[in-house]
């Protein structure tokens, strides 16, 4: 019996999902490997690479093998992918075959999707349904995407951001931008280097992110981080302020805001004035930075929704997905 399988190989997390079991696995999308006089070695995947971030030598690697909507490191992408069946103890085979509904981002380069491909058959499963995440987002979102009214869905993962129409269960209009989750990270590393002469590190610039990251530029919010004094290049520690964070956010913000505008400009009069009627739907794991569905309503003059889920979405509706094959068909159908 064939075993029906989604995959959402994001840049921060990789989702598998299981028909009539919903959520199977989420793990971190990293690998770690150990430089040696022979070369590399692998340490360890998944979460417990992401235990390790900036906690190890030199000797000691961390990077995601998909990053950014591509894939970056071909064999080590084998290698986690395998790892990660054995883990949920699937071996894909003739014996054991499974059909993997697979999310991609829109406007994918026909190059790069068979990669995407080629990825699969390495880990033995033949049988790939290819879906634009964003699909699954509306879904998850329970947006009517079969209804003859656009919808636009901007979904912000750790590495892109995905913006898109749906007009009876298609994309319309969708461009992907390789700026996420983890270049705010990196953002944020700089600002604060500039501005107090220190160094910290990413799960640190991820952590001001989360915790006191705010699109409110009265937010008081501040916190004491570690860091590297860059002069004397001694542990030191420091205040960060609500306002460095966005400060650090303006060019990922402008970004965001022109990937939109650009997506609305290219819509006919008709899906611009459903767009404008219906709103735009945030979702992805940080769609929930503070304050940013006011922001982009007041920078926009559009409606912005933000569900208590949206950081899930794109799960849910990859769910929906691999329990409801009518659907997928609808989906895909060209």
């Amino acid at each position: 019996m064939q075993t029906i399988l989604g995959l959402d190989f994001g840049s921060s997390n990789i989702v598998v999902v299981m028909q009539n079991e919903g959520l199977i696995l989420k793990e971190s999308n990293l690998v770690s490997v150990r430089r040696t006089t022979n070369g590399y070695t692998l340490e360890c995947v998944g979460n417990q690479s992401n235990k390790l971030l900036g906690k190890t030598g030199d000797n000691i690697t961390t990077f995601s093998p998909v990053g950014f909507g591509e894939i970056v490191s071909f064999d080590y992408a084998v290698i986690l992918l395998k790892q990660l069946l054995e883990k949920i103890h699937l071996k894909p085979s003739f014996l054991n075959p499974i059909k993997l509904v697979l999310l991609l981002p829109v406007g994918m380069q026909e190059q790069e999707i068979q990669k995407y491909m080629e990825l699969c058959h390495a880990v033995k499963i033949k049988d790939v349904v290819i879906v634009p995440g964003i699909i699954a987002s509306a879904l998850g979102e329970n947006i009517n995407i079969s209804a003859n009214s656009a919808k636009m869905v901007v979904d912000i993962g750790g590495g892109t951001i995905d913006c898109a129409v749906i007009n009876m269960n298609h994309v319309v209009c969708g461009s992907t931008l390789a700026l996420g989750g983890r270049t705010l990270d990196s953002m944020i590393v700089e600002f604060i280097q500039k501005k107090y002469g220190v160094t910290i590190g990413l799960k640190t610039a991820q952590n001001l992110k989360e915790d006191i990251g705010s699109l409110y530029q009265n937010d008081s919010s501040t916190m004491q981080v570690s860091c590297i004094d860059n002069e004397t290049m001694l542990v030191d520690t420091i205040e960060v302020s609500a306002k460095d964070v966005f400060d650090s956010m303006t060019m990922f913000l402008d970004e965001l805001i022109r990937v939109i505008e650009t997506t609305i400009i290219q819509l006919p009069p008709e899906l611009a004035a459903d767009v404008t009627r219906n709103g735009i739907t945030i979702t992805g794991g940080y769609s929930k930075i503070v304050g940013l569905e006011k922001y982009l309503r007041t920078k926009l003059g559009i409606n912005i929704l933000v569900s208590n889920e949206s950081d899930i979405a794109a799960q849910k509706g990859l769910t929906r997905l691999v329990n409801n094959i009518n659907l997928l068909e609808t989906v895909t159908q060209k």
